[in-house]
């Protein structure tokens, strides 16, 4: 059986595999890092720096928003061969540091700036919107030539024959891909491990997981080898890793964005449905992202989307009205997380805007009913594929095929799913209107990063997937030594579940120390088919928040 020879942190001496092996060798030997580097120095956030690598001016490039990028080559400050240089070089980095990325595309990246460089010289212009702008894509997105293995052994040697649709979108807005990023074994997974890649660490603290399915892309971002990227996400897949790794990320809903050429499991399952959403580091780049890409009218190539262009003229109310999901009657959040609502809910109140409480009376029957729909097979597909390849599955994706994929469902009885489901999104509807709410705030996961193996409840997630509601999540903070339970509500001090308790006793068997370094984030909820607003809601949070000093929080009040 193929197996992975070591489990072991990527960052230590490990023993590769033939894939591993390649994708190390794709990186030329002077943008290695010095082996005489001792492993104490090698923190990730700062290797890109200290490695000596990168030049002042790639360094710059690499820490630029992408506006200012996109601007500087619109005005012939930088070339978009030097922009994908640096970008190139600092992803060569970041994957030596947190085995983030599954391929390198470096010379036809670089052909491709150059060939965007001779563009803009005899036309004086640029081609499109996202001109010169390097963008990093999850690993199953189809990419014409690249591979698409779905962290599989099984199909470690398919490479796409055309573009997926969300790829060829950006490529006629200009965008260059210089790498492809790592996903789980299966994909379905909340951590990013596999036997083809490895396990992908998260760069604040490589005790944890980077998040998953799109955690490579999370890594990746986060550590600046590119600046923005595109995801997937079926029960959290784009909002568990931003939020693992302190990035902005949004799922939209079904049918907003294109998203077809994936190349997964389960294709053709209607039940319940992936989206492809941006990540990166601030709303304005999603809000970039998500334009580009609907400006080209993708609905004339994937028929199953809405014809819905992207609205720059959003308006929101002076005032917001934010409903609060302090907890789902599962699970209840990690302390650290409670701490970062609580102080979003005060700085809205002081910037003016209300706040109530949001009853999660839909929450436990739908997280109930995504555990049968994801496994409506019983897992035979997933059991087979792994057969096919002669690998046994990887920890955190055994854990699920033992406790999710017990039953294999009859038609009739998917039938009896859907119409419970209709009613569930039918009732939250209504109260959504009832309520006049404009958006809700949520915990993004019951925990902050999880150590590996750990991750086992996807429900603040995955809900509003079945929901078909937009979700973007949003780093706040980070933790400190004062996150403990003590803030709770005296009814939310004892354990809801046999879940809750496993994450309860998670936190408490080592503290804030466990988890240092580690992001805080949090999750916003909009109505369907309203990214616009969403976004724009996320703009006077952030807004909020830089107007409230943690030192002005009063946790007497929570």
């Amino acid at each position: 059986m193929r197996n992975r020879e070591s489990r072991r942190g990527f960052s230590a001496a490990v023993q590769l595999n033939e894939r591993q092996r390649e994708i190390i060798e794709q990186i030329p030997a002077e943008w290695r890092i010095n082996a005489s580097l001792p492993w104490s120095e090698r923190d990730p956030m700062s290797l890109p720096e200290r490695s000596g690598i990168l030049s002042v001016l790639e360094l710059e490039i690499t820490e630029s928003s992408t506006t200012n990028i996109l601007g500087k080559i619109r005005c012939r400050r930088w070339s978009a061969t030097q922009v994908t240089l640096a970008f190139c070089k600092r992803a060569a980095i970041a994957h030596q540091a947190v085995n983030c990325v599954s391929e390198f595309m470096f010379d036809e990246a670089l052909r491709t700036a150059h060939a965007l460089d001779d563009y803009m010289a005899e036309h004086n212009k640029t081609i499109g919107p996202l001109h010169g702008l390097p963008i990093s894509i999850k690993e199953h997105i189809e990419l014409k030539g690249s591979r698409a293995t779905a962290g599989l052994w099984a199909w470690a040697d398919f490479r796409s024959q055309e573009d997926s649709v969300v790829v060829h979108m950006l490529r006629r807005q200009g965008a260059i891909f210089h790498v492809k990023t790592t996903n789980p074994q299966l994909i379905m997974a909340l951590e990013t491990d596999s036997n083809l890649f490895g396990r992908t660490l998260n760069p604040h603290n490589t005790t944890l997981t980077c998040g998953g399915s799109s955690g490579g892309e999370a890594a990746l971002i986060c550590l600046r080898g590119s600046v923005v990227g595109i995801g997937a996400d079926i029960g959290g897949s784009i909002r568990v890793p931003s939020g693992f790794c302190g990035l902005y990320g949004l799922k939209p809903s079904v049918a907003r964005l294109p998203h077809g050429g994936l190349r997964g499991l389960h294709a053709g399952m209607e039940n319940i449905i992936g989206c492809v959403g941006p990540m990166a580091t601030c709303v304005a780049d999603l809000q970039l992202i998500c334009d580009s890409i609907l400006a080209c009218q993708p609905w004339d190539i994937e028929p199953s989307l809405i014809e819905l262009p992207w609205k720059l003229d959003v308006h929101m109310p002076g005032r917001l009205r934010v409903g609060i999901l302090w907890h789902d009657g599962v699970v209840a959040p990690h302390p650290p997380i409670r701490r970062e609502m609580l102080r979003v809910q005060q700085a809205l109140q002081r910037a003016g805007h209300s706040t109530f409480e949001w009853d999660p009376v839909e929450n436990k029957q739908l997280v109930g009913l995504i555990d049968e729909l994801y496994f409506l097979d019983g897992g035979e597909e997933y059991f087979e594929i792994l057969k096919s390849g002669k690998e046994n599955a990887v920890p955190i994706m055994q854990w699920l095929l033992d406790s999710k994929a017990s039953k294999t469902y009859k038609v009739q009885e998917t039938w009896k799913i859907n119409t419970i489901v209709d009613k569930l999104r039918s009732s939250h509807l209504s109260r959504w209107i009832s309520s006049d709410v404009d958006v809700l705030l949520t915990p993004v996961n019951a925990s902050l990063a999880s150590g590996h193996d750990e991750s086992r409840y996807w429900g603040y997630s995955s809900v509003y997937n079945l929901l078909d509601l937009p979700a973007v999540a949003f780093p706040t903070g980070v933790i400190n030594s004062a996150d403990t339970w003590a803030s709770y509500p005296a009814e939310q001090k004892h354990a809801m579940s046999s879940i809750d308790a496993y994450y309860r006793q998670m936190y408490d068997e080592y503290g804030p120390e466990k988890y240092v370094n580690a992001p805080v984030s949090l999750q916003l909820v909009g109505r369907r088919l309203r990214e616009e607003e969403l976004l724009r809601a996320l703009e006077i949070v952030d807004r909020a928040l830089a107007g409230c000093k943690y030192g002005q929080l009063d946790l007497a009040r929570a």
